[in-house]
């Protein structure tokens, strides 16, 4: 009798506490509707790089040999646009760069001595708005300039203030900016054409050429060293140089991607007049260079 009241007792147990543990356990999966978890967005929206090219080429004039370089990049979204492609949107743009001439191989040296050192440190920042048809921008530009180069040359510092715009004709992607040194009073005017050609998920083809235009041009020497002494303070204006070449974006994974790159840089009479024939492969003359660039975004 003692038994059988036990098992009674029990079983009534079992059966009060039924609803309680089927009220607490997780609901069953469906197989055809799984949970997804939604993605982490972890991009920072940088990116760094590190590259080489053969010849350091600025605004048509040839510094040197052997650049080895290294950046970081950003953009802060500040103000979201309501387009789907994002037309109306505000960014800040930023970026740092370092730059060296790896063995001292410049092309300024009287008789083409080429043993000069030369580094130097840009800091830049932006604000960029997109009208969606074209985007506009307005930054500002400091340029520090380091090495025996920089001390023979009399070179100066630089800071700018620039207006840039880009837009797109079809495949083809343009884009211009006005530059004003106020330390070293002059004018830089570019302009820029660029298309990307798909080849591959992986890779592409990005062929460009550039045109350069400078009003009272030194490039940051100092106009009593002779280097740039024929642009003077006279209201000079010219052409500086037409710079073409290839980039081949390939993507190495999600977030980084190698470019090499070759180009051709055509002196034109802004540049050519200067007086730095010291050797064949001088600051002055036409040059054929590439390198590479490997960037990792965060």
């Amino acid at each position: 009798m003692k038994l059988n009241a036990l098992l009674k007792t029990l079983g009534f147990l079992a059966l009060a506490a039924t609803p309680v543990v089927a009220g607490t356990s997780a609901p069953a999966k469906n197989p055809k509707n799984p949970y997804i978890a939604p993605p982490v967005n972890d991009d920072l929206g940088i990116t760094a790089s590190l590259g080489y090219d053969t010849n350091y080429v600025w605004r048509g004039l040839n510094f040197g040999q052997h650049w080895v370089r290294a950046g970081l990049n950003g953009s802060l979204l500040l103000v979201g646009g309501a387009a789907e492609d994002g037309a109306g949107s505000t960014s800040l743009l930023w970026d740092a760069q370092y730059g060296s001439l790896a063995g001292d191989q410049d092309h300024f040296m009287p008789g083409g001595a080429g043993n000069a050192s030369y580094q130097r440190v840009q800091l830049g920042a932006a604000l960029s708005h997109d009208f969606g048809p074209a985007s506009l921008s307005l930054g500002y530009r400091y340029y520090r300039n380091m090495g025996v180069l920089s001390t023979l040359g009399g070179m100066n510092d630089g800071q700018e203030v620039s207006l840039g715009a880009a837009t797109a004709l079809g495949p083809i992607n343009l884009s211009s900016s006005a530059n004003y040194d106020f330390v070293n009073d002059y004018w830089y005017v570019d302009l820029s054409a660029s298309s990307t050609i798909t080849l591959t998920d992986a890779i592409s083809v990005v062929p460009y050429a550039t045109i350069g235009y400078g009003h009272n041009m030194n490039w940051q020497f100092a106009r009593n060293t002779g280097v740039t002494s024929t642009w003077g303070r006279n209201n000079t204006s010219n052409f500086t140089a037409i710079t073409t070449g290839i980039q081949v974006p390939i993507k190495l994974n999600s977030r980084a991607t190698l470019t090499p790159y070759i180009a051709v840089n055509i002196p034109m009479s802004g540049v050519q007049n200067l007086p730095l024939n010291g050797s064949p492969d001088n600051a002055c003359s036409t040059v054929l260079y590439g390198g590479v660039t490997l960037s990792v975004r965060f």
